[in-house]
C-alpha cells in the first residue's frame, strides 16, 4: 500500500491524502473493519463499491481515466451497492461534512509514496 496526494485544477489550494488499495483484497475489503478514524482510501480500477459490513457511512468519489471526479455520493449508509460507468478508480472516506472532492473536479497527482518491496 501506498499514499498518493492528489490536487484538482479548480482547488489547487487543497489536497487530498489517500491511502493506494491496488490489489483485488485491498480493494475488496476497502475501509470494511476500520472505524470512523481511518484515513481515506483510494481503490484502484474500481468503478464500483459496496457497503455491507460497514459500521459507520462514508463518502464515495468514481474518478474517470483523465482525472475526472464522475460523481459524489455523501454519507452512504451500510448494506448499499454503488457503480458508475466510465470510473476507474474509487475514492472513499468515513463520512463527515468537510472539504471533499466535487464532481466535475479534475484531480491529479502531486505525490506517491510507496513502501519499498
Amino acid at each position: 500500500m501506498g499514499v498518493v496526494r492528489v490536487r484538482s485544477d479548480e482547488r489547487p489550494w487543497l489536497c487530498h491524502e489517500l491511502v493506494v488499495l491496488s490489489t483485488w483484497a485491498e480493494r475488496l475489503r476497502g475501509l470494511l473493519g476500520t472505524d470512523e478514524g481511518a484515513a481515506p482510501v483510494m481503490l484502484l480500477r474500481c468503478g464500483s463499491v459496496h457497503t455491507f459490513g460497514m459500521s459507520y457511512p462514508i463518502d464515495v468519489a468514481f474518478v474517470g481515466e483523465r482525472g475526472e471526479v464522475l460523481e459524489v455520493r455523501r454519507g452512504v449508509g451500510p448494506g448499499e451497492f454503488l457503480s458508475s460507468p466510465g470510473a476507474e478508480c474509487t475514492i472513499e472516506r468515513p463520512a463527515n461534512g468537510g472539504r471533499w472532492v466535487e464532481e466535475g473536479e479534475h484531480l491529479w497527482v502531486v505525490s506517491l509514496s510507496v513502501p519499498p518491496a
